[in-house]
């Protein structure tokens, strides 16, 4: 009896062990395969993408960190601002803002080690002077917790104006991560993307990625190209679908997962949907309703007086207005600036004619919502049925779609 009883534990050891080691070989096939890249960190995240966005930081009398060591001030009542970058246990960086305007001197004091001395740091000298602003360009040291504890250079851009918003400093991310992806013989080159300025690359609604799919050596930023694509998206490379499975907090590392299904790769969108109807006061109290424009092809324009890519689309946005706006082409613009006096003097100072909608929310304006606008500049071209027919087209590729849905035969 006592030899049965062995012999039925020895079988019943071996099924199990048959059973742990067919259930092993399964998951292993079923694995999906893994791709790890390391990504370095980069400046001049512009050279790549085509907006940003800025970040207002509130100046205020008094610092957030009540240790900190000062400079010799030339101001009676210098300000205070803060950033909060990393995950480690102190991810305050405080700003120092020491300026006199009767004496036209203004210093800016970034603690970029994050040591509460300001008297370490850089010269607190603007990189760059300019008639309406500063620009100033700071590596921050920012600090990461995690399996390995790391402290990494980040380049932030801040601005200063010298007219307007005395209350705050804007800041916005100028650096960025790059790296190589390896599937079987080819290799692309991609770059992630920080959108909010806190230091985490892994916030997968925060953030963006571009990915050489055509392989031709440069990375074509521009959110409504076919390398641009949230860090939420699925990627096709030739037969093989990837989705990103993890990004470290600093973005050294990024890990792509194969997925079972297959798509093609997206395309630029041109979304053939009925435009949101809408009604609001422009800047100079008029009421702008969107349904009076029916028949007629309208540009909604979202911008700001500080977007730079927009402020180099102006020109050609002027001609085309002059060009088409007597054969039916209107513009609505749509400004998320924080202070309507700046959009009303920037309007009148660059003799701009279409109306203009700002409530001086900036990215709270309503209309950024009814638009899903995640970035600037943005544009939607609207047919005469009232359709949205382009996204975010600029220069000769908007003028010629302007005078395409302009001479369009009309639908009965």
């Amino acid at each position: 009896m006592a030899k049965d009883n062995f012999s039925k534990i020895i079988i019943g050891t071996i099924v199990v062990g048959v059973v742990i080691l067919v259930l092993g070989i399964w998951l292993f096939l079923r694995t999906e395969p893994e791709y790890p890249v390391e990504l370095g960190m980069e400046s001049d995240a512009m050279a790549v993408v085509n907006y940003y966005h800025p970040k207002r930081i509130e100046l205020r009398k008094e610092p957030s960190e009540s240790n900190l060591v000062l400079p010799e001030l030339r101001s009676a009542e210098p300000l205070y601002g803060r950033l909060e970058m990393g995950n480690s246990e102190d991810p305050i960086i405080s700003i120092l803002l020491d300026e006199t305007h009767d004496q036209g001197i203004s210093f800016l004091y970034i603690d970029k080690n994050n040591n509460e001395d300001f008297t370490d740091d850089d010269e607190a000298t603007w990189d760059e002077v300019k008639r309406d602003y500063m620009i100033k360009e700071v590596l921050i040291d920012v600090a990461y917790n995690g399996i390995a504890p790391q402290t990494v250079p980040y380049p932030v851009s801040f601005y200063r104006y010298k007219k307007r918003l005395k209350d705050s400093i804007v800041a916005f991310r100028n650096g960025y991560r790059e790296g190589k992806l390896a599937i079987n013989d080819t290799v692309y080159r991609l770059a992630i993307f920080d959108d909010n300025l806190d230091g985490m690359f892994d916030e997968m609604d925060k953030g963006a990625i571009v990915i050489d799919l055509n392989l031709d050596g440069a990375l074509n930023g521009k959110t409504d190209s076919d390398e641009y694509f949230s860090l939420k998206n699925a990627f096709a490379f030739g037969q093989e679908t990837l989705r990103i499975k993890h990004i470290s907090p600093a973005g050294d590392l990024l890990t792509f997962a194969a997925i079972d299904s297959f798509f093609t790769p997206q395309q630029t969108l041109s979304q053939d949907l009925d435009a949101p109807v809408f009604r609001s006061l422009d800047i100079n109290g008029n009421l702008v309703d969107f349904e009076k424009h029916k028949n007629k092809v309208v540009l909604i324009d979202f911008w700001a007086t500080w977007c730079k890519p927009w402020e180099e689309e102006l020109g050609a946005l002027k001609k085309d207005y002059e060009r088409y706006h007597a054969r039916g082409f209107d513009i609505i613009g749509m400004s998320l600036d924080y202070e309507v006096s700046a959009v009303s003097e920037y309007v009148n100072k660059n003799s701009i004619d279409w109306p203009q909608i700002a409530d001086g929310n900036g990215w709270y304006m309503s209309f950024v919502d009814v638009f899903k606008v995640d970035a600037l500049p943005r544009n939607f071209l609207v047919d005469k049925n009232g359709v949205i027919r382009y996204k975010n087209l600029y220069g000769k590729n908007l003028s010629s779609k302007i005078y395409e849905l302009l001479t369009e035969p009309e639908v009965e």
